[in-house]
């Protein structure tokens, strides 16, 4: 019986040493401080992944306990927009070397205006040598810029979304796969990843009765994980057939046409429209991106005219209207094999003989920054300025019987040798949309540049003697702004001012990007002066309506007549609640406060770090002590009986304070500094 064990458990333990990778490891739902890492092993083991910024000491582990061959970790804890390498394995043995190829970057915090590159492809799962250009073309193409959101359209795995296909067409194409483990994708499904997730498939993959959200079952939803609690940003939409996440200041929404019932109920259709306006209402990004697999306009391998195509007419029909509502900037799709890309439209929700340009073409430029012909947007959903529409389904699969002449269309290429993927790039209040085909060429190109600049400069009132510096405060725009003082003869970012330029003044702020200019004026005034003066133990001031009293340059809490009776030594000023004018400077010593010195009285060190010595001479013990702050409010008091004495003041907050040591008719103060 013990040759037995024996026998098994070195069997077990060989083949958990001889555990091979099936598929992955791949990336999935990353966000500021967290990441999904998923692979497919051969034998069933516990799960390990460790991780670090080092690559050659990766000091974090997780570990998910149990056994399975298809392993999902979380990593939570994560620092923002860092960094990270790691390798994944069992408790047993790590079955990948730490190295940059696995590695991934955790995104910025949301709202964060830094460079983003972002990559899409459309109907590329087929495993062929077009699949593998595509890719390769944007390697080179993005070379060392790091690709922050790569987006898949749909029809992920050809022919039927099947297991074996996410391998044979996705996981382990050579020239292809090996992207996966240093880059997370965000999916969304297509017709023919859905025919394996509708038991009752038909046609096309599309059942014949709504199903609901919840048996939306098979491989596409087993492979992927995706935000559907919101955990990227977004609304929480509890399914992952559609989600939405933030990547700097750009919102996404991965939505899902697949949702469309033939019975034309709508019903799965409405419930998504439900969830993306509750989306849309709470989105406060620069710009907003859309994507989903059938596109409401194209005349390549789909017709979007062709009253079979009921599901490209409904997505126009009934989600079209409602991204438009929100202004949506740019809706990107697969599904028919070409590439075309639209001018700056709005309203247009019929076939292609109803698109009117005299109103529903809102820039029929070719949008080409370098040419002056950037679309412009502002920054409110509400003005409906348009949106840009691509179709982006030839990164793997092509077409050459399609016309290609929708009407809403400024480029539209199609053929036996047009395969490419789309690329953007969004910096601050600039959006790049460009299309690359596989042999490396861009070959068409636009821009998105939202007018979202908003400034502030305050009225300000400069006392005699004095420079202010001005300098307005500015939110959204573009880091290519050019400045006119027009009035006071600068073209710098900000301007010194004094009391000789009293008057009436006009900053112009042009964005150099979006062409927005920004006018202001402003007021320069006289600041009120101020002086102090003593008498019968008071400090009086003079000069102002406002008054704001410090000591030793600490504002005193409470103090904001316009007289003050001082009650500690120090030097106490008076400033004017409507100006930046500050009072000359008056020390005051009460009276007796020398004239009954103690001998030796004396206190150390100062300033202090929490811990206080005292000390006095001992025939002038015991004496009583008081420690107040600058607004003269006791905050510590007691006896003294020894000649040297301790506190313990760390729990007071930083500042100045006060000692006073009295006996019966003498009392003395001294000053003392806390750094705690």
């Amino acid at each position: 019986m013990k040759t037995v064990l024996i026998i098994v458990c070195v069997f077990v333990l060989t083949q958990i040493s001889a555990q091979t990778i099936l598929r992955g490891p791949y990336l999935q739902t990353p966000n500021e401080n967290s990441i999904i890492i998923k692979w497919r092993t051969d034998v069933a083991t516990d799960s390990k992944v460790t991780y670090g910024t080092d690559v050659n000491n990766l000091t974090e582990t997780t570990v998910l306990p149990g056994s399975r061959t298809d392993h999902t970790i979380q990593l939570t804890g994560l620092d923002d927009y860092r960094s990270y390498f790691y390798s994944v394995g069992n408790t047993t043995n790590m079955l990948t070397t730490p190295s940059s190829d696995y590695s991934f970057k955790t995104n910025p915090i949301p709202g964060t205006k830094i460079p983003i590159r972002a990559w899409a492809i459309g109907d590329f799962g087929k495993g062929n040598t077009q699949q593998v250009e595509v890719k390769q073309s944007y390697v080179n193409y993005t070379d060392t810029t790091h690709t922050d959101v790569w987006f898949w359209l749909g029809d992920n795995a050809y022919a039927d979304g099947k297991d074996h296909e996410y391998d044979e067409k996705v996981f382990a194409v050579a020239g292809f796969s090996d992207i996966f483990s240093k880059q997370p994708f965000w999916p969304t499904p297509g017709n023919h990843d859905y025919n394996e997730v509708w038991e009752q498939s038909t046609l096309l993959g599309i059942p014949y009765s709504n199903i609901p959200f919840s048996q939306h079952e098979g491989p596409y939803y087993e492979i992927v994980d995706v935000p559907e609690q919101g955990e990227a940003g977004g609304v929480p939409s509890d399914y992952e057939l559609f989600y939405s996440f933030d990547y700097g200041n750009v919102h996404f929404l991965s939505l899902n046409s697949e949702v469309y019932d033939f019975t034309q109920t709508y019903d799965g259709i409405n419930q998504m429209k439900a969830w993306i306006e509750q989306d849309l209402i709470q989105n406060e990004q620069t710009f907003t991106v859309a994507y989903f697999h059938q596109p409401p306009y194209s005349k390549g391998s789909h017709d979007s005219d062709d009253i079979y195509e009921r599901v490209m007419i409904a997505m126009r029909e009934k989600v079209i209207p409602l991204l438009e509502e929100y202004d949506i900037d740019l809706v990107v799709c697969g599904h028919s094999h070409v590439f075309e890309r639209s001018h700056l439209i709005h309203g247009h929700y019929g076939n292609s003989g109803s698109f009117d340009p005299s109103t529903m073409l809102k820039d029929g430029s070719n949008g080409n920054f370098t040419q002056g012909n950037a679309y412009v947007k502002d920054d409110e959903p509400s003005t409906a300025d348009g949106t840009v529409y691509v179709v982006c389904g030839n990164s793997g699969s092509k077409t050459s019987s399609s016309t290609l002449d929708h009407p809403i269309m400024h480029y539209s290429a199609g053929g036996d040798t047009e395969v490419g993927s789309f690329v953007m790039d969004i910096y601050r209040n600039r959006l790049d949309g460009k299309y690359l085909h596989a042999s490396g060429q861009i070959l068409d190109e636009f821009t998105i540049v939202k007018q979202d600049m908003k400034v502030e400069l305050e009225d300000i009132s400069v006392c005699t003697g004095d420079n202010v510096i001005l300098s307005p405060l500015i939110s959204g725009g573009s880091d290519d702004l050019s400045y006119n003082w027009s009035t006071l003869g600068s073209t710098n970012a900000s301007v010194t001012v004094s009391s000789q330029d009293i008057g009436t003044h006009t900053l112009i702020i042009t964005d150099n990007v979006s062409g927005q200019v920004e006018n202001l004026t402003f007021e320069i005034t006289q600041g009120t002066n101020m002086s102090l003066s003593f008498s019968n133990d008071t400090l009086w001031a003079t000069g102002n309506n406002g008054y704001q009293w410090y000591l030793d340059g600490v504002i005193i809490s409470g103090e904001t007549n316009d007289y003050i009776i001082p009650t500690v030594a120090g030097d106490y000023t008076v400033s004017a609640l409507d100006s930046t004018c500050q009072s000359n400077s008056y020390s005051y010593e009460p009276l007796g406060i020398e004239a009954y010195a103690f001998k030796d009285f004396a206190i150390y060190p100062n300033p202090s770090k929490g811990e206080v010595n005292i000390s006095l001479n001992e025939t002038e013990l015991p004496a009583g002590y008081e420690i107040t702050d600058v607004s003269g409010k006791t905050v510590r008091n007691g006896r003294l009986t020894k000649k040297q004495t301790v506190l313990d003041l760390s729990s007071l907050p930083s500042g100045t304070y006060m000692i006073t040591v009295s006996q019966q008719q003498k009392s003395q103060t001294l000053k003392i500094v806390l750094n705690n």
